[in-house]
């Protein structure tokens, strides 16, 4: 394998040296396990440093066209690995665009379209045929957020690298939000490179572009007010992909930096003042505004409503400055709903944590076994009964390390098949918390879908259903008897 060389193309190669001129995707995942270059790689064709994870977002599959710099396949034809990173656009060792007219055979979509050349048969005029240069602050942008990560690869310094990349790539994820709200989307559309887009809005702002904890630090402290919430729902997205996939990014302190700009109450001057000002914005220290306590505690809108009508947040004013009504909430009052919420879930964010669906979470309720607070139409889990619910599976669990039987997922199928009654549901579910039957855990899986059964459950299942079916038909003739007395 060449320096930084990417493992599908490593595998052509090797299958191309075995005699196959025209190889396929089979021939290069038989090959694969047999390498030791390639053992530990997986056929999405993710880019491979070590043991770390990227998320599915950051990187392109092999279905993808492959990407290249005419400069550096003129020096070695093979197709880098940091290619295949979906915001690497820009070499930055000679500083030009990436282009995307090579195809390995019957390994991206549209391989055969015109245009496409194979990387055996293509020639030096025609890969540099079309290659463009970024203008100045386009470069200034790309060297900034990437060179650094780029060198590390190429002077063999792997572990510089890896712990670089998490941080390039929050960081250019942070500023991709960003010009979503800023019409950048609208600037891809017209043919405006995304890196364009993104140097521009860097320097509208001045915004500080450096790839490590600092820097981003930096950035949320210097956010201007109208970019917050688009740079809040970045961090909390990423914090619901990593409990869903950990990735390179859960190294990184996402929560610690999502409260850092949470808490950031510096107001920038994006919009003239009004002219008729609010009699509240004077005691700006206590009272804060309706959408600014939404980015601070971190909920919904519809969700905050519902805390303010139930006199969870007690204290609200609400004024007319000129022909719109605004709502002020006392700042005591939002940091103690802020603390509260922290340590409360939602019933989306049950699901999403725990990997279960709404069937499940009604059955552990039904069960006891989730203790939650109603707010109107809204559900609150404390976060503590999460984490005993969690511990309390794995003390009773075995590990399932050679299974020899087949296994039913406890909390999936198991208790959302529709011929098992709710009430049979959460028998079961109650049975299982008390160890009346084996149950066996799998490391790796997320949530509660690592916790499984074997086949005995099944004969605990049909009895009691059988229990059920008889309680119900009791409850049918004691009604009925009941009418007929009436």
């Amino acid at each position: 394998m060449l320096p930084g060389e990417w493992v599908e193309t490593y595998l052509f190669r090797v299958a191309r040296a075995n005699g196959i001129r025209r190889p396929r995707l089979r021939d290069a995942d038989d090959l694969r396990p047999t390498l030791a270059a390639t053992a530990l790689s997986k056929p999405d064709g993710y880019p491979l440093w070590g043991e770390i994870t990227l998320p599915r977002w950051a990187v392109v599959t092999r279905n993808n066209a492959i990407r290249y710099c005419p400069a550096c396949m003129t020096q070695s034809r093979h197709i880098r690995s940091w290619w295949r990173l979906r915001l690497f656009e820009i070499c930055t060792i000679h500083y030009i665009r990436l282009k995307d007219d090579l195809a390995e055979p019957v390994m991206t979509r549209g391989y055969n379209k015109s245009g496409k050349r194979f990387i055996t048969e293509v020639t030096d005029e025609q890969m540099w045929e079309g290659a463009v240069c970024p203008m100045p602050r386009e470069r200034s942008y790309v060297e900034r957020l990437w060179s650094g990560f780029e060198s590390s690869i190429i002077e063999d310094d792997t572990q510089t690298a890896i712990e670089t990349l998490p941080f390039v790539l929050l960081l250019d994820a942070l500023f991709d939000a960003i010009a979503a709200r800023t019409g950048a989307r609208i600037a891809l559309q017209l043919g405006i490179p995304r890196s364009a887009s993104l140097a521009e809005l860097v320097e509208q702002f001045e915004y500080p572009v450096t790839p490590d904890l600092a820097g981003i630090r930096a950035l949320l402290k210097l956010i201007a007010a109208r970019h917050r919430w688009a740079a809040l729902t970045r961090l909390r997205r990423v914090l619901m992909d990593e409990v869903d996939r950990p990735t390179c990014l859960s190294g990184l302190p996402v929560a610690e930096l999502r409260m850092v700009l949470r808490n950031n109450r510096r107001k920038m001057a994006d919009k003239p003042a009004r002219s008729l000002a609010c009699p509240l914005q004077a005691q700006s220290d206590e009272f804060v505004s309706f959408e600014n306590a939404r980015l601070l505690i971190g909920c919904t809108s519809g969700c905050l409503g519902r805390l303010v009508r139930n006199e969870l947040l007690p204290g609200m004013k609400a004024v007319l400055p000129g022909q719109r009504r605004c709502t002020y909430l006392p700042w005591r009052s939002v940091e103690a709903c802020r603390s509260w919420f922290a340590l409360h879930a939602t019933r989306e964010t049950v699901m999403k944590e725990l990997h279960i669906n709404r069937r499940t979470f009604s059955v552990l309720l039904g069960a006891g076994l989730l203790r939650a607070v109603e707010v109107d139409a809204y559900r609150f889990v404390p976060r503590d009964v999460l984490t005993d619910l969690c511990r309390h599976l794995a003390n009773i669990s075995r590990p399932d390390v050679a299974p020899t039987t087949h296994r039913y997922p406890l909390f999936g199928t198991l208790l959302s098949v529709g011929d098992i009654g709710t009430a049979t549901s959460i028998e079961l579910c109650k049975e299982a918390f008390a160890g009346k039957f084996p149950i066996y855990r799998r490391d790796g899986e997320p949530g509660l879908s690592a916790f499984f059964v074997d086949e005995s459950v099944q004969d605990r299942i049909r009895v009691l259903k059988r229990f059920d079916l008889a309680r119900r038909r009791c409850q049918e003739q004691s009604s009925q008897q009941l009418a007929l007395a009436l």
